[in-house]
């Protein structure tokens, strides 16, 4: 879910006259005290597709306790909220590190740290009324660049609702713009992973992965095969996405799971559905297996500790048809509300009988793959 705080203060940052980012890196070498190869490392490492919790010691102990490695993190738009993500990288170095490269990654994983990725789940940023000339200027001068130095690595166009870009998931007949196709070659020229499906519509996710040179992903969302929710990703983008090479991520939200446009006319009053478990989740991950394959499917679970109660009489951009009257905070699956779950979810997987590789592809090493391909660092 979307950040409430200090994420959208301002204006965009002015562009950085910084030198072009290196061509794609190579993997580093083993240290001689890792028994693994850089490949290796990379297929065994737990990686969180995207958390949006504000920034905190706490955050840190959790993902440390339970083995996770990558914190994609719903990353800061504005310089004033770069400058505190870095304030608190810095307070957590020996912990945590901002992480550009698949190289980089590998090495804060020999190092016994954390490993931070900045993304975006929407591009707002980058539109003109945020100091982008996308009218005297062709190409068009956006800010992409300097947000790629400041570490920005995966990024998706729209949330929930549609833009200069292109439609949102709830305005899924919206076809990708002319701005939005010149985005996503810039992205995939730059080195940035884009995100589709989810909070993206289907025409305009459609339109991504037609001009897609790179792989693309999916970073959380679920199927909406099983769930007939507007926050959910069709089939077809998802066979969409896998073609590319790309990898689809499963959010623990309940709601998405649970509740659909069906269930709109009762949002604020009930009967409201009991909560998703372990089961329902990976319920979820069996349906994509069969669908696209092992190797295109990963964790997404969509982690945020402080987000507004939803009320959806009150809101366009998460109406009734999407979720339900929650007055204290936005409900995770039960046993899996926070990283500290992970064990839960592992241990389902394994009674259900995939195998130790497939398991951790889908924990980490599908999103490791991606990365090295999608990224020029």
């Amino acid at each position: 879910m979307q950040r409430r705080d200090f994420l959208k203060a301002g204006v965009a940052g002015t562009a950085l006259s910084l030198a072009q980012g290196a061509a794609r890196a190579e993997d580093a070498p083993a240290t001689p005290a890792a028994s693994a190869t850089g490949e290796d490392l990379g297929r065994n490492l737990v990686v969180i597709s995207v958390n949006g919790s504000l920034l905190g010691s706490d955050m840190v102990d959790k993902y440390k306790r339970n083995g996770a490695d990558v914190w994609l993190f719903d990353g800061p738009r504005t310089l004033p909220a770069f400058s505190r993500a870095f304030e608190f990288l810095d307070r957590e170095s020996s912990r945590i590190t901002l992480c550009r490269s698949h190289k980089e990654i590998l090495a804060a994983k020999r190092d016994g740290k954390v490993a931070m990725v900045f993304g975006w789940q929407d591009s707002e940023a980058l539109e003109r009324e945020s100091g982008n000339d996308w009218r005297d200027h062709k190409p068009p001068l956006t800010n992409l660049r300097a947000f790629y130095e400041l570490g920005l690595r995966v990024a998706g166009l729209q949330y929930n609702m549609a833009n200069q870009f292109g439609g949102g998931c709830l305005d899924p007949t919206v076809p990708l713009t002319i701005q939005g196709k010149y985005l996503v070659a810039q992205m995939q020229e730059l080195g940035i992973l884009v995100d589709c499906g989810g909070h993206i519509g289907e025409q305009t996710s459609l339109g991504i992965l037609d001009i897609a040179r790179r792989p693309v992903v999916c970073t959380h969302s679920n199927v909406l095969a099983l769930n007939d929710n507007p926050r959910c990703t069709s089939d077809r983008v998802i066979e969409g996405i896998a073609k590319t090479g790309g990898v689809f991520g499963v959010t623990a939200v309940d709601g998405f799971m649970t509740w659909s446009r069906k269930d709109a006319p009762k949002a604020m009053s009930g009967p409201f559905p009991p909560r998703a478990g372990i089961a329902q989740f990976v319920d979820q991950f069996d349906y994509l297996k069969h669908l696209v394959g092992v190797d295109h499917i990963g964790l997404g679970p969509d982690f945020i500790n402080d987000l507004e109660p939803i009320d959806p009489s009150k809101s366009i951009e998460f109406p009734p048809e999407m979720t339900y009257l929650q007055p204290v905070t936005l409900k995770y699956i039960e046993g899996f509300e926070s990283v500290d779950g992970l064990g839960n979810v592992r241990a389902e997987f394994v009674r259900r009988g995939y195998t130790p590789e497939e398991i951790a592809k889908i924990f980490g090493g599908n999103w490791m793959r991606v990365y090295r391909e999608a990224w020029n660092s």
